[in-house]
């Protein structure tokens, strides 16, 4: 009998080809945005799964009480813990301190930002990160980097015994190369230093003080057979003891707590400082989208199958009468929808193949994901369930029906009066389609405002080059004399990106955070910087003594002169402030405000001086017109100057708009977008289809009583045209919320206005307008005589 119901379902899907096509590519295009997301989760769940003491491995977190109460929990905890836990319980095997830097590493030639975590020697034996060639990082002063890290500064020669360097951290060895990891894991790192280099006497609190539990993780490992309730105990016991007599600042105090490292990802709680398992939300989200996705296909298919609610019921009418119960009727109908899924899984895993190289998707959602038969078997699985959901609608409703009543009835499904049930799916998938659309477009508007913007500073014809281990001085004395370059600056970061360095200035009792720069005394000029009181940095006093001493002067820009309360800009000329604690600095001129950070953020405090040893980059002021020979000089002075090292030498506009223009997150989202238009415009396809050829007769008689192709067009596409119209004005209000919770992240934003909203509804009206007219058109020119000779 099942054999029966796929045969018939086989040929009812051949005979109406295209609507099983249109099904099958609507459920496909959302069965591969579903793929992709259980792909994602699947991987979730494997993250650290080849360490072989994964069940054993604890880390400990910290919840602490704020002055008013509030608990706020982080994934780390004070340093002196790790140590204590394991000689003071015997159930700990192993105990580790993991401190997160970044650090600016030169070797060979090369200089690179790094990502590292310091570890203890108890680190490898805790987790199980396998060395392709060498040793772990045991002893001080030694390092293992990653295998795509020792490529960048060594290339394909041995890195064993090779130094790296950091300006603040010191000269490592190093002394093993980390093989490629099975799976991704919760740490996320370019280099891992020996936590047994000492640690300079500022430190020394950071790593002493039971009061700082935001330096770093502690990771424990438990001797076999030893439950978590047992670190749970201690951990109380432990807490109580070391903040006896302890005064917090800001705080009531804390406790401890065991998080097993199975469990850390997916995480299930945001934690501050936490590491790179995935969130919960971010996943739910994920699959949430694809089930969108997913439900405008099956409403294509619940469509098309109502739509020819006449023809079936009337076959469910005579199966009726030939004997057949509802429950065998049901089968029928699910047995087609099966074959359906199945189908559209077959389409599904190709355009799954197809999307899976692109940059988004990789990073995001499935790179690192083990490809095993159990993601599969779920793939499977979940096609079918899609499957008998999408067919359980058309199934229960037509196998309802009455032979008596279905046989001689001419009306259709309706679910309030005047509106049919495929009208009010259509309203559906549009409105969705675009409210994503209107969505879309304010993201990829505001990316393309922060990649074009007006940032208050130059940007045009300035030339940014990374220094690496080019000393500053000598690459200027270079540039100084090409023709058609105007002026040459240093600087520690780039404007438009991360805001730099942060830090503390105080005046008196007060302090204020503030973002700091280490510019050479050209910069202001260079950058076009408006100096609305005093002057810029003086020239020749650009230091105390030597390269790694502070100016004695600084610029700071309006926002710094509220914070510190030095009242007008000109007041503030010749004030003395505290910079970081350390160092007495006098305000030389006051900049006007302009954006040097992320577009997130208001206009913070600033603080611009020189210090020659923290320039990482130069800048070249271009005069127009000269940009393609002084980039050509200038790739030629680096060649010569550093022969080993690639020229990374980057125009300032390219620089913000690859820094903020997300292409590849913009491609896949219009993926998204596009499929879900598709889907739509596909089911409003068959809608008139079957409209007009359920109509053909009409139209005949109407040609033949003198009706013009116009009036036809518009007879059979005035209802679709007022579904369009009816989705747009659901879909306008919902699209602007949904493009305002996205931009109120931003302090500096576009609005949603005519040009937004405007666009997605014309693109919408477009689209359903072209599907609708392509087929009534075609019905209004036929042959009135080839629809009427039947009668």
């Amino acid at each position: 009998m099942i054999t029966n119901y796929f045969k018939i379902a086989w040929r009812n899907l051949w005979k109406h080809r295209l609507f099983s096509l249109i099904n099958v590519f609507g459920l496909a295009s959302g069965l591969t945005v579903c793929l992709l997301a259980i792909a994602h989760i699947k991987g979730a769940f494997d993250y650290d799964n080849f360490h072989p003491n994964r069940e054993r491995t604890y880390r400990v977190l910290t919840d602490v009480v704020g002055k008013n109460n509030d608990v706020t929990r982080y994934a780390t905890s004070p340093m002196p813990l790790g140590e204590l836990l394991k000689q003071e319980y015997t159930f700990v095997e192993e105990a580790a301190r993991v401190v997160k830097t970044y650090g600016e590493f030169s070797g060979n030639h090369k200089q690179l930002s790094l990502l590292c975590f310091a570890v203890d020697p108890s680190f490898f034996q805790i987790f199980g990160y396998k060395l392709a060639q060498g040793q772990p990082a045991t002893e001080p002063n030694t390092v293992v980097l990653t295998r795509e890290t020792a490529e960048k500064f060594f290339g394909t020669a041995n890195p064993i015994g090779k130094t790296v360097e950091d300006k603040n951290l010191g000269i490592f060895t190093v002394t093993g190369v980390l093989d490629e990891q099975p799976a991704r894991s919760h740490l996320q790192f370019d280099m891992l230093l020996s936590l047994q280099t000492p640690y300079k006497p500022e430190h020394r609190t950071a790593f002493e003080d039971w009061r700082q539990y935001q330096t770093g993780y502690t990771y424990v490992l438990l001797k076999s057979g030893t439950t978590a309730e047992a670190l749970n105990k201690a951990l109380p016991t432990v807490q109580s003891r070391v903040t006896k007599g302890l005064a917090f600042a800001t705080e009531k105090g804390y406790s401890f707590r065991a998080q097993r490292l199975a469990d850390f990802s997916p995480s299930y709680e945001d934690l501050v400082h936490g590491t790179y398992e995935p969130q919960i939300g971010g996943l739910l989200i994920e699959m949430g989208v694809g089930l969108i996705t997913l439900l405008l296909a099956a409403f294509n298919y619940i469509n098309l199958t109502l739509a020819r609610s006449l023809s079936r019921a009337r076959e469910v009418g005579i199966r009726k009468v030939s004997g057949a119960v509802r429950w065998q009727v049901v089968g029928q109908f699910m047995a087609e929808s099966v074959v359906l899924s199945m189908l559209a899984l077959g389409l599904a895993i190709v355009m799954l193949e197809l999307v899976k190289p692109m940059a988004f998707v990789q990073q995001w959602l499935v790179g690192g994901v083990k490809w095993d038969w159990t993601l599969w078997a779920v793939f499977v699985l979940f096609s079918i369930v899609a499957g008998l959901l999408a067919g359980l609608v058309p199934a229960r409703v037509l196998s309802a029906f009455e032979p008596a009543q279905v046989l001689r009835s001419q009306t259709g499904l309706r679910v309030i009066r005047g509106i049919s049930l495929h009208k009010s799916l259509i309203v559906v998938q549009f409105a969705i389609s675009l409210i994503a659309m209107i969505g879309l477009l304010s993201m990829v508007r505001q990316m393309n405002y922060m990649a074009t913007a007006d940032y208050g500073f130059r940007r045009e014809g300035i030339l940014n080059i990374p220094l690496n281990e080019v000393p500053a001085h000598r690459l200027m004395n270079e540039l100084d004399g090409l023709a058609g370059v105007e002026q040459v600056a240093a600087t520690s970061d780039l404007f438009g990106h991360n805001g730099g360095g942060y830090g503390l200035v105080r005046r008196g009792g007060d302090s204020a955070a503030t973002f700091q720069f280490s510019v050479d005394p050209q910069f202001a000029s260079t950058f076009d910087l408006d100096i609305i009181a005093g002057q810029g940095l003086p020239a020749g006093t650009s230091t105390l003594s030597g390269q790694d001493s502070v100016s004695r002067f600084i610029l700071i820009n309006e926002q710094a002169v509220k914070a510190f309360r030095l009242g007008t800009a000109a007041e503030a000329v010749g004030q003395q402030l505290r910079l970081n604690d350390s160092t007495e600095v006098q305000v030389a001129g006051v900049v006007k405000d302009f954006r040097f950070a992320t577009f997130v953020w208001d206009i913070k405090p600033l603080v611009l001086f020189t210090q020659p040893s923290q320039f990482r980059y130069l800048t070249i002021r271009v005069a127009p017109g000269n940009e393609a020979a002084v980039l050509a000089d200038v790739q030629q002075i680096w060649k010569r100057l550093a022969p080993y090292a690639p020229f990374e030498g980057q125009w300032y506009n390219d620089f913000l708009y690859q820094r903020h223009s997300h292409t590849s997150d913009a491609n896949f989202m219009l993926l998204l977008i596009g499929l879900a238009f598709s889907i739509a415009c596909l089911g409003l396809l068959g809608m008139v289809t079957y409209t007009t050829q359920t109509r053909t007769k009409e139209v005949g008689v109407r040609k033949v009583m003198g009706a013009e192709v116009i009036q036809l067009v518009w007879l059979l596409s005035r209802d679709f045209v007022k579904l369009l119209g009816i989705a747009a004005l659901i879909a306008l209000p919902l699209g602007y919320l949904a493009g305002y919770a996205f931009l109120i992240n931003f302090a500096y934003h576009v609005s949603i206005g005519f040009e937004t909203l405007g666009l997605c509804v014309g693109v919408l009206l477009v689209l359903g307008s072209a599907t609708i007219g392509f087929k009534t058109y075609r019905a209004a020119l036929s042959n009135p005589t080839e629809s009427l000779r039947s009668e």
